[in-house]
């Protein structure tokens, strides 16, 4: 039968493993950009290395099985919520930038016409 601390290491490097390839899954798609991608990384990398690493023994002691299911849930869906937020602001951050692009090509075309409309009606720029 698995021990219970082991069980604990099986699931963070699980965890660890998933979040990495999510990760990575989400920078190849342009979902999120590359620096919420390198901090998901390293925050990857190091619960698989708590997985390799500690040595959870005698946990057991101070909290009962059902409780440690209740703390991975809700480690759980904070990592999900904050993922998720992570994706939200990308995907804001990025449509600012397009509409930084827009506004700008909008500003040039803007001065063409002034321009050519200057020249038209022989009047200034700051008259028309």
């Amino acid at each position: 039968m698995i021990d219970a601390g082991d069980l604990l290491r099986i699931i963070l490097f699980v965890m660890g493993a998933v979040m990495l390839f999510v990760t990575v899954a989400s920078l190849a798609k342009r979902k999120m950009n590359e620096s919420f991608c390198l901090v998901w990384g390293i925050v990857s990398v190091a619960t698989i290395l708590a997985g390799c690493l500690l040595r959870p023994s005698e946990w057991t002691n101070y909290m009962s099985g059902v409780g440690l299911a209740l703390v991975l849930v809700i480690i759980f869906c904070a990592l999900y919520c904050v993922y998720f937020v992570s994706l939200k602001i990308s995907e804001l951050t990025r449509k600012n930038q397009e509409l930084a692009i827009q506004v700008s090509l909008l500003n040039q075309e803007n001065e063409k016409i002034m321009k050519r409309l200057s020249d038209m009606t022989g009047l200034d720029k700051r008259e028309i």
